[in-house]
């Protein structure tokens, strides 16, 4: 740095704060990012540009001597970055702590096994998309399991019902069943 840049700093010079920035700004940011890396990018400028901004209010305060002021922009920026830190953990045990409350609360209030009206509104749509699903089957197959899973037959109830084999009853059980579970399955 050059003699009497401090001086000149301390006396408002505008010209030579920016000087003060140019050379010291990069190994600032450098040493802010050994605090902060992989917490938030931005978070290391942040930091320097409080610090210098801390300086240019407080640069009546300066003392002649360069190493005194690297001391003190090291020691800065080193606070700065502790103070985001602890900053960032009460705002993460904050938003933590309520966005728990949150979805106890409203987990509540919107479960289908706590509210009712939700639960009615949930069972229609679950019905309603089963109901479409089974009206998709061949007919053969839609009536095979409509005799077995609405009316509580046995396969062998059925087959002597419809004429047919035990064996093709099961085939068609089988067949509803896979096709039912491929269209239920995003649901």
């Amino acid at each position: 740095m050059q003699k009497g840049l401090v001086t000149r700093i301390r006396y408002g010079d505008r010209e030579a704060f920016n000087l003060l920035c140019r050379e010291r700004y990069a190994s600032l940011i450098s040493y802010a990012r050994l605090f902060l890396s992989g917490i938030n990018g931005s978070w290391a400028e942040d930091v320097v540009q409080d610090v210098l901004f801390g300086v240019w209010q407080n640069r009546r305060t300066l003392k002649e001597d360069d190493g005194t002021l690297q001391s003190y922009l090291l020691r800065a920026v080193y606070n700065r970055c502790i103070n985001y830190l602890k900053k960032a953990k009460r705002a993460n045990l904050y938003t933590s702590y309520f966005e728990e409350r949150l979805i106890s609360i409203l987990g509540d209030c919107w479960s289908p096994d706590r509210n009712p009206v939700i639960r009615s509104v949930f069972d229609a749509d679950l019905r309603n998309i089963i109901s479409e699903a089974i009206e998709n089957l061949s007919p053969r197959c839609r009536e095979v399991f409509t005799l077995s899973y609405l009316e509580n037959l046995s396969n062998k109830e059925i087959s002597e019902r419809l004429g047919i084999s035990l064996s093709t009853v099961e085939n068609h059980m089988y067949i509803a069943l896979k096709q039912l579970r491929a269209r239920l399955a995003g649901v």
